[in-house]
């Protein structure tokens, strides 16, 4: 009984442990880079789609800079 018990706790922590270290989030978006004008912000966003880098971004204006999210 004592080693059911034991296999049947490692098989439950592994099968947590698989869980968690699979699971992302869903839209997750990192800052990128900050730019001092909203065209030189974009342009690159755009070259991170074209160039397979992100499949999408987006530009806040944030204290007088712009900051690229993807």
């Amino acid at each position: 009984m004592r080693t059911v018990r034991t296999l049947l706790a490692s098989a439950i922590l592994a099968a947590g442990l698989a869980i968690t270290l699979t699971a992302t989030p869903a839209h997750a978006e990192t800052l990128r880079n900050v730019y001092y004008t909203s065209s030189e912000c974009y342009r690159v966003g755009n070259l991170g789609v074209s160039s397979g880098w992100w499949t999408y971004y987006h530009c806040d204006l944030q204290y007088n800079f712009w900051f690229l999210y993807a």
